[in-house]
């Protein structure tokens, strides 16, 4: 998914979290489940698919788009 941002040219921000889910109390708060990855969108949207949906989702130019798992931060 960072090489399709990348290839892309979007800006984006690596944000490591708890490796362990039963340790992923603020990414559930941001975006609703404790799976990664998720990319937090410049208007407060979150954006959570399987890696390989989201890299092409990112490929086809469509990250801005509303998307499948994408909602209002917390």
């Amino acid at each position: 998914m960072q090489k399709a941002l990348d290839e892309q040219g979007i800006e984006y921000e690596v944000v490591k979290g708890p490796l362990r889910p039963g340790k992923r109390d603020d990414l559930e708060r941001l975006s609703g489940q404790r799976k990664y990855p998720v990319i937090e969108l410049g208007d407060g949207r979150v954006y959570r698919e399987e890696s390989t949906d989201m890299a092409a989702r990112i490929r086809a130019g469509k990250l801005f788009e509303d998307a499948p798992g994408s909602e209002p931060g917390a």
